[in-house]
């Protein structure tokens, strides 16, 4: 890692007016939620298909990071008792060398995962209000809510519960649908029915990527 100092960082203060997403990781019974969105999805993945994310999203004007996490937990899992727990591991993932090291960090919550990627447009803010910067961080949090259920002011169109063991399923070159997962022991909610055929796509840049192999490895 260049940055010597990220060896032992302070995520509030380094994301502090810069551009960054945030959210939690919240795992229940073996299972980690995950969201169906269908927006972000490329041309080529055709119809009749939902992106796969973490529970999360971007900054709006004047958020720290930890309030961004928090927020959009609430919004995406429709309930405003979202608790953050603070994180005893944490991991830097530099996106542009896809180095991966464990870090110490002295926020009062600390996060699970901070990523960082160069900005491809580092004086355009992704919409007015926003900071600009050389960067762009991603930040996880651990979290946890009481329930969860469909928030009809969101653009989630569901909620699924994957199995850790069946996370491994989504990684491969093969066609998953929904129908697939929930045979696979996945469990769903969701504001409207969604076909069972629908398919289910991870983009190649989804932090779960990362989180999920780390996850287990500590349980290892």
């Amino acid at each position: 890692m260049k940055d010597e100092q990220l060896h032992t960082l302070n995520v509030e203060n380094l994301t502090a007016n810069q551009p960054f997403c945030a959210g939690i990781i919240w795992v229940r019974d073996g299972k980690i939620a995950v969201t169906l969105n269908p927006d972000g999805i490329p041309e080529q993945q055709g119809d009749a298909v939902l992106r796969l994310g973490g529970v999360g999203g971007g900054q709006e004007p004047g958020e720290t990071i930890l309030e961004c996490a928090v927020r959009e937990a609430k919004e995406e899992l429709g309930n405003d008792r979202v608790r953050l727990l603070s994180s005893s591991t944490t991991y830097f993932h530099d996106m542009d060398t896809d180095e991966i090291v464990q870090v110490k960090c002295t926020d009062a919550t600390a996060p699970y995962l901070l990523q960082r990627k160069t900005s491809k447009h580092p004086d355009k803010p992704y919409k007015p209000g926003l900071p600009t910067g050389n960067y762009v961080y991603f930040c996880l949090y651990l979290g946890e809510t009481d329930e969860a259920k469909i928030n009809p002011d969101d653009d989630v169109a569901g909620i699924l519960f994957v199995p850790l063991e069946r996370w491994p399923l989504l990684l491969s070159e093969e066609t998953v649908t929904l129908g697939n997962m929930l045979e696979a022991g996945a469990e769903l909610l969701e504001d409207c029915e969604i076909p069972r055929h629908t398919r289910l796509w991870l983009p190649d840049n989804e932090s779960l990527r990362v989180v999920v192999p780390l996850w287990e490895e500590q349980r290892l």
